[in-house]
């Protein structure tokens, strides 16, 4: 058998230049050019390959431009609602005494800034309320004046409102209990106080938040914490409001990654208007960034195989395929700083068959450097392939092609005619 049978039995094995009619829309037909005719299997990487337009629509391909300019992406996190740090307030009792009654008797409730929380009896507010009294009546002596605004300053230190001093002052009568009144504005989350419960300095009464804004923290992975800066837009939508997108912005980042989730927690600020969101609901972020700018392609235009990333060129009408270096991913494109310049044709489908043929073709010229041909096929046409060999249907065995596929049957059946004789 000639090197030239040899060769077309080979490339009729792998599926190499199996085509249409006439040969013109030669199906995945590799071209193979130049050469030093060394010796041994020369497998280069990077053949460049031909292909038709009927070879493009039937392997599904498509092309795209490569553009420069910056690199968008949206990082995605689960986040949790949490109060508003800046609106949290404690209520501690500041004097010993007793609780004669309790106005806001649960936890959850809504209390504005000077409602009545508890009525207090103390024994130490019983004489500090004499002790006004009697400095009072003491008005005209030397030091009097003195006594008075000690006395008042006392019982607003133990949190008395400045009515109440008032009428105490007016009506000129000690009160048994004092009104102790909230100093915030908003919702009980905790409450550590019953009627009848005795007080000490410093015991913890009532936690209220202000639910009016809340704070957002979405977990960031450490792989996506580059592309979160503070004052980027970010979209937030919880389960429990299904519709509901809400808008905010990164306020603060945190400094210190979790231990444990190796996560890094951003924060963003939302108004909570008619308190729909709830301290402790989960939602979902989508933090939209913008980075470098450099040479951008699509994520499909880029295949990695493992050892490198690769890209296929359009240029001088064949498909070459190009090492390119990836400097970041964003939603649907790639970053790339080397192997492609903006302008360039690339592959943006079907980069795997691509990857299959350019490596067959590369596979065929080592096969004929080791036969010692050299690169170039001698002029050999697909017309000259030697009789008895594979041969490709033409276009008048394709012409009944039917819709059904029968006509492919029928085509079939010719080809493995011409194989059998």
């Amino acid at each position: 058998m000639s090197k030239q049978v040899f060769l077309w039995s080979v490339m009729a094995l792998t599926g190499c230049g199996q085509g249409g009619a006439g040969g013109s829309d030669s199906a995945s037909q590799a071209e193979v050019k130049g050469g030093d005719g060394s010796e041994g299997m020369a497998m280069e990487a990077g053949a460049s390959i031909r292909v038709t337009a009927r070879q493009v629509a039937l392997a599904g391909a498509t092309f795209a431009v490569a553009r420069e300019g910056p690199l968008e992406r949206t990082v995605r996190a689960v986040a949790m609602a949490v109060p508003n740090e800046r609106g949290l307030g404690v209520i501690n009792a500041r004097v010993m005494g007793w609780v004669e009654k309790l106005h806001v008797n649960e936890t959850g409730r809504l209390v504005r800034e000077g409602e009545p929380l508890l009525e207090l009896y103390s024994p130490d507010l019983v004489t500090a309320q004499e002790e006004l009294l009697l400095a009072r009546s003491l008005a005209g002596e030397a030091g009097a004046e003195s006594l008075v605004v000690a006395a008042r300053r006392r019982l607003k230190l133990w949190e008395i409102s400045d009515d109440q001093i008032a009428e105490l002052e007016r009506t000129g009568e000690v009160r048994r209990t004092l009104t102790l009144r909230s100093a915030y504005t908003g919702h009980v989350l905790e409450k550590h106080v019953i009627e009848g419960q005795m007080l000490r300095p410093g015991d913890e009464l009532f936690e209220i938040a202000d639910l009016s804004t809340l704070w957002i923290e979405p977990a960031i992975f450490e792989q996506d914490i580059p592309w979160v800066r503070v004052g980027a837009p970010a979209e937030i939508t919880f389960d429990a409001l299904p519709g509901h997108a809400l808008e905010g912005r990164v306020t603060f980042i945190y400094p210190t990654l979790d231990a444990l989730t190796r996560t890094l927690k951003v924060r963003l600020e939302l108004r909570n208007r008619d308190f729909l969101l709830k301290p402790n609901m989960y939602g979902t972020v989508h933090i939209r960034s913008t980075g470098p700018r450099g040479v951008l392609v699509p994520l499909t235009a880029v295949l990695p195989t493992g050892e490198r990333d690769l890209a296929f060129v359009i240029r001088g009408g064949e498909v070459t395929p190009s090492e390119v270096v990836v400097a970041n991913r964003g939603d649907g494109e790639i970053l790339v700083t080397r192997g492609v310049a903006a302008g360039d044709t690339v592959v943006a489908s079907a980069t795997f068959l691509f990857d299959s043929e350019s490596n067959l073709a590369a596979a065929m010229k080592g096969i004929m450097l080791n036969m010692g041909m050299g690169l170039d096929m001698g002029g050999m046409q697909m017309g000259d392939m030697p009789t008895g060999e594979a041969q490709v249907p033409s276009s008048a065995d394709t012409a009944g092609v039917m819709p059904d596929g029968s006509g492919d049957e029928k085509g079939d059946a010719k080809a493995e005619g011409g194989q059998r004789r």
